[in-house]
């Protein structure tokens, strides 16, 4: 058992809000670029932390939105489309977490978080214009030499059916570790199968369709605001750019599910490689990773779940 690995305890009921309409993301930046003057980005343990969950019923996606989501993303952008892309679906909480970490049941600085993980089950297709209830709940929140890591569970319901859920993960660093040096393992690069290309602007233009506006995405100068040496791309739109290209390579039909990890950040502009192979040992699963394709050092490790896939 890891001792540097400590769990904080929830309370057992979870203290349900619901919303009228998603947040207004204007409200919710300036509520974080506030309270990232007081709070701590670590804690204290020993209290509990109240769990909390966000209810959003009748939300209905914009059209629009979903079409220029596609663009920016490399889907398919054919009139004829009327599904969502599933790794789109996860846009639609940007405005209920970002309310979540400024609200008062979330103890640590909201300011910097870095997502390090996404997964997700599609079930069904979602079309476009149907009326869709979101759930927003936290999960856990495990502090280890890094930071504190923490989870949410996201769910969509259409017509009180599950349809899509997800846990998304974050970590806030804790500035008193300093840089950890861990054992470096030496994988094996998947065979690249294409080259995709990140511009200078991936980062403003994935935000203007997923409302994810976090400093360190837009511009060198935000970016060194919170620690980089220059601005990074999404690690969502990684995994959506990822998932796209594999959509054109290979039938992907529902259910189907991703689990994905994002590694060393992606500074822009960048050149990169996509590797991916079916996984010998579990039929119907598809490995894919993204590297630098200069030094070969890996932004994005993932797996697609085909559970309908023909052996």
């Amino acid at each position: 058992m890891d001792t540097d690995i400590t769990q904080m305890p929830l309370t057992k009921e979870t203290h349900c809000v619901r919303l009228k309409a998603l947040p207004f993301m204007p409200a919710v930046f300036c509520r974080l670029l506030a309270l990232s003057l007081v709070r701590k980005p670590g804690r204290v343990f020993g209290t509990r932390v109240q769990k909390g969950q966000l209810l959003l019923s009748g939300f209905v996606p914009d059209p629009d939105r979903i079409r220029r989501y596609r663009k920016v993303c490399g889907f398919s952008c054919l009139p004829e489309e009327k599904t969502i892309p599933a790794s789109c679906l996860q846009t639609f909480f940007i405005g209920l977490l970002g309310r979540y970490i400024t609200s008062d049941f979330f103890p640590i600085n909201p300011m910097g978080l870095i997502q390090t993980g996404q997964s997700f089950r599609s079930i069904q297709p979602v079309f476009l214009e149907e009326s869709l209830d979101l759930s927003c709940t936290l999960q856990d929140m495990t502090r280890t030499k890094k930071g504190i890591f923490t989870r949410f569970c996201l769910e969509i319901l259409q017509k009180n059916t599950l349809v899509w859920e997800g846990t998304s993960t974050y970590l806030t660093r804790d500035p008193a570790a300093g840089k950890t040096l861990g054992k470096k393992i030496q994988d094996q690069p998947l065979p690249p199968q294409m080259t995709i290309q990140v511009p200078e602007n991936a980062g403003r233009r994935y935000a203007r369709v997923s409302g994810d506006y976090n400093p360190h995405h837009l511009f060198n100068a935000t970016a060194r605001l919170i620690g980089f040496k220059q601005a990074i791309a999404h690690g969502m739109w990684s995994l959506a750019r990822t998932l796209a290209a594999l959509e054109k390579t290979m039938t992907v039909s529902h259910p189907f599910a991703v689990d994905a990890a994002f590694k060393l950040p992606i500074f822009m502009p960048a050149t990169l490689t996509l590797g991916y192979e079916n996984i010998a040992a579990a039929p119907g699963q598809v490995g894919f990773e993204l590297r630098d394709a200069d030094k070969g050092l890996p932004h994005l490790k993932g797996t697609l779940h085909l559970q309908n896939r023909e052996k």
